[in-house]
């Protein structure tokens, strides 16, 4: 992490959603995150959804201000003086200054990069159903799309590029397949139907979950992959 010493802060919503990503990422590099964490409250999924909404004053709207990045969204990344927003590059630099993160070559992060952009996609989709009122029945067809695209890089056995450990694509797989916001919430009973035709993405997501350092990230306070938000938990 060159001169910077200090722990990265992640700052995002208590759910699944664009922020954990790079909390997998963070787990399989081998760096240790803070956490700002903030009630799931937003006026919409895209930008045109939040126009019509009008603004709104949140914690995280307010704590955006404070940070000097007054009207961007979560997640938003503090490492020392550097702030930035921005899912890509937020999942990209954790990444990037994980000692244990495999390397990849320009060919192998264009792939990653294509996963992440596929997660982005399905995520605004199913977003818009919980945020904007977005029509349900599109998720389960998109997810398919999705699923049937990205299925074509999933190997039987191991990771998407042969390494000993999951990559940013093996990650968005085990996102897909396992989130509860907005993809286990979004497609509701129909769930087993849809992920019941890719069993190798199923399957992908499983070895990831069961890769030692993520195994151990699935038990932190701080992953939300499968939790309601907190306004919602028991």
């Amino acid at each position: 992490m060159g001169g910077n010493q200090s722990k990265p802060t992640l700052h995002y919503f208590d759910v699944s959603g664009r922020g954990e990503l790079t909390k997998l990422i963070a787990a399989v590099g081998g760096v240790e995150l803070d956490f700002a964490e903030y009630p799931f409250v937003a006026n919409g999924a895209s930008a045109a959804d939040k126009e019509k909404a009008g603004v709104i004053e949140t914690a995280h709207t307010k704590a955006a201000k404070e940070l000097g990045l007054e009207g961007c969204g979560l997640p938003i990344i503090v490492h020392g003086d550097l702030k930035f927003h921005q899912s890509f590059a937020c999942q990209n630099y954790i990444a990037s200054i994980g000692p244990k993160f495999p390397n990849l070559n320009p060919q192998q992060q264009a792939i990653d990069d294509m996963f992440m952009g596929n997660l982005e996609d399905i995520m605004g989709l199913a977003a818009g159903v919980i945020l904007s009122s977005y029509d349900g029945a599109l998720v389960p067809k998109y997810m398919t799309k999705i699923l049937t695209h990205l299925t074509k890089w999933i190997p039987e056995s191991g990771f998407v590029h042969g390494k000993s450990a999951p990559s940013a694509a093996d990650c968005v797989v085990l996102v897909l397949t396992q989130a509860l916001i907005p993809f286990g919430a979004t497609l509701g009973e129909g769930a087993g139907e849809v992920y019941g035709k890719f069993p190798a993405a199923v399957a992908l997501g499983q070895r990831v979950a069961e890769y030692p350092a993520v195994a151990a990230w699935l038990e932190h306070e701080h992953c939300n992959l499968k939790k309601p938000p907190v306004a919602a938990r028991s």
